[in-house]
């Protein structure tokens, strides 16, 4: 776990450096190619060998359902919660909503099962990004772009998140690793696919360092930035009560797969500032989110790991 840690610190720095050092265009070209090796590439690569090897059960399919319905409560509750209380705009509550309900499983969370579980379980994690994370970003993330944001995209919402659901490869390698034999998914892919999912551990990070870090040029982000009382609504949601829930449901009602109380807990994913720039929600407080949030994953996942080498758990 440790080496997660470590390499996610110095993958977000390599990004904030490449970004100073490219910056402008140079720098979100070079961010977006980073981003279609890892979506036309490894992604498709690690869902097909995995979703191929996927022997679904009962438990996962409730665990997917259980984990959608979770995110929709959150957002619920984060919507009643920032029109109220907290008095936010409609640009800030859409992007309080979308950190809580988007969460980074991909980068962070699918290399950490990797290093933690078996290949079985690692699996199952592989559902879990795909057939939850992925709805939500694609379906939920957008949607509340289009009701809450400014740039009056609604009109044309169903037409962009067809086209989105459409244009993503991911998708493509899913539906096809879900009707071939397992056969055409053999063991020799096995390593082949975990070292494309440590791949993306640092290029995830690096993508996120230098988006945060074109978002301080534009005036969005300030580290440390502060912690506003929405951001801290947001990651409660996203971290801690859901991934509560999901465990609690895990130990005494139905027995889960062992990662998806971890995949609950993930932070915010970089996705919600691609969200809130396309849609017009508030730039700042969504990369807010994702920098508080990933600070306390990347804390807590280092305090776990050092308590494993001088074995307090």
């Amino acid at each position: 776990m440790i080496p997660v840690v470590v390499t996610v610190v110095l993958a977000l720095m390599i990004g904030v450096w490449l970004e100073r050092r490219l910056g402008g265009v140079k720098g979100r070209r070079v961010r977006i190619r980073i981003a279609k090796v890892m979506l036309y590439v490894l992604l498709p690569f690690v869902s097909y060998v995995s979703i191929a090897r996927l022997h679904l059960t009962a438990n996962v399919g409730i665990g997917v359902a259980l984990a959608l319905a979770l995110l929709s409560v959150m957002g619920i509750v984060m919507w009643r919660v920032g029109r109220g209380p907290l008095r936010l705009d409609r640009p800030s509550t859409g992007a309080a909503m979308v950190c809580t309900i988007q969460a980074n499983t991909g980068f962070f969370g699918l290399p950490l099962c990797a290093a933690l579980f078996s290949q079985a379980d690692f699996t199952q994690a592989v559902a879990y990004d795909v057939l939850v994370s992925m709805p939500a970003f694609v379906f939920g993330s957008y949607t509340i772009g289009a009701l809450f944001g400014t740039h009056g995209v609604g009109k044309q919402m169903g037409r962009h998140v067809a086209t989105t659901l459409l244009k993503n490869p991911v998708l493509y390698a899913v539906a096809l690793a879900a009707v071939v034999p397992e056969s055409l998914a053999p063991e020799a892919l096995v390593t082949p696919s975990k070292l494309a999912v440590y791949a993306l551990l640092p290029l995830g990070f690096i993508v996120v360092g230098m988006t945060l870090s074109d978002e301080a040029d534009e005036g969005a982000f300030r580290f440390p930035p502060p912690l506003t009382r929405a951001v801290a609504v947001a990651v409660t949601l996203r971290m801690a009560i859901m991934p509560l829930i999901v465990l609690t449901v895990s130990l005494f009602i139905v027995r889960l797969p062992v990662t998806y109380p971890l995949l609950a807990a993930m932070p915010a994913g970089v996705n919600t500032v691609l969200v809130a720039h396309q849609t017009g929600l508030n730039l700042r407080l969504a990369a807010d989110g994702i920098a508080w949030s990933t600070a306390i994953a990347v804390v807590a996942t280092l305090a776990v790991a050092i308590a494993l080498a001088i074995g307090l758990l």
